[in-house]
């Protein structure tokens, strides 16, 4: 549901034409090992290239924040949203952010900022579901920011990422309150 309401809201405020869902299938063929090797090589290039380098920054930015300490006042900062809001830890608030750069080890970060890797100790099931469900629905991660910023240019993307991220805090606080109904 949530997945047709954003497409249709997504297809009035972006340009294009709607593309049909009906394919022609071609026919099968044996693939050609020197074209996959080429297009395999062709995408790896562009990852390695483009996402590789903010994926390795937001690394060493999210360490230098846990080796200074800064990393528990963003979770302060964030607590309006994340426990009043979210009804989650104040400390998950951190995930909300680096989560972002590296959306890939959400989980690994919250194993060492809450200090177990049984996230039933410290996060009843309601919260793991808020969890769950706000960082599925927001931007997945840095590397999708700068492709946004490729296809359509700095004002989309940064107006879609605001958007997505706006989008999966308000529906996770809907959820955290109707599951503590």
């Amino acid at each position: 549901m949530i997945i047709l309401v954003l497409g249709k809201f997504v297809s009035k405020i972006l340009p294009g034409e709607p593309t049909e869902l009906l394919m022609e299938m071609p026919d099968y063929k044996t693939p050609n090992l020197k074209t996959i090797i080429f297009q395999t090589w062709f995408r790896l290039k562009e990852f390695i290239f483009i996402a590789g380098p903010l994926v390795i920054i937001s690394g060493l930015i999210i360490t230098a924040l846990y080796q200074t300490g800064f990393i528990f006042k963003i979770a302060e900062i964030l607590s309006p949203i994340t426990v009043k809001w979210l009804g989650l830890p104040a400390i998950v608030g951190n995930l909300l952010i680096f989560g972002i750069l590296r959306k890939e080890l959400i989980l690994l970060m919250l194993a060492t900022l809450l200090g177990t890797t049984n996230f039933s100790q410290v996060l009843n099931p309601n919260q793991m579901i808020v969890l769950s469900l706000v960082s599925m629905l927001y931007i997945p991660c840095i590397a999708t920011i700068a492709a946004l910023k490729k296809e359509f240019g700095w004002k989309k993307s940064l107006g879609i990422t605001i958007f997505k991220i706006a989008f999966a805090i308000i529906v996770g606080g809907i959820a955290s309150k109707l599951l503590n109904l």
